[in-house]
């Protein structure tokens, strides 16, 4: 399979990345970056290191959940 893209496309999407590694970079607790919304792209910290980015773009068809209160934090 190939995948078609235009130039204009790869150029948003690498100025999106060099913002997420600015702000992972100077905000080390950040796991993400960006929003939720349909269309727009979600920046994940990624790798054994944490030094590299997965962008994920979110489906127009789905509808973003927060599940909330789901991890729970362990007691000391």
């Amino acid at each position: 399979m190939r995948r078609m893209a235009y130039l204009s496309e790869d150029m948003n999407q690498i100025e999106f990345v060099k913002h997420a590694a600015k702000n992972f970079k100077e905000n080390p607790e950040h796991a993400s970056f960006g929003d939720t919304t349909p269309g727009s792209l979600l920046a994940l910290r990624w790798g054994m290191g944490g030094d590299c980015i997965l962008v994920l773009k979110i489906d127009e068809d789905h509808e973003s959940t927060v599940y909330q209160q789901i991890i729970k934090k362990e007691r000391g």
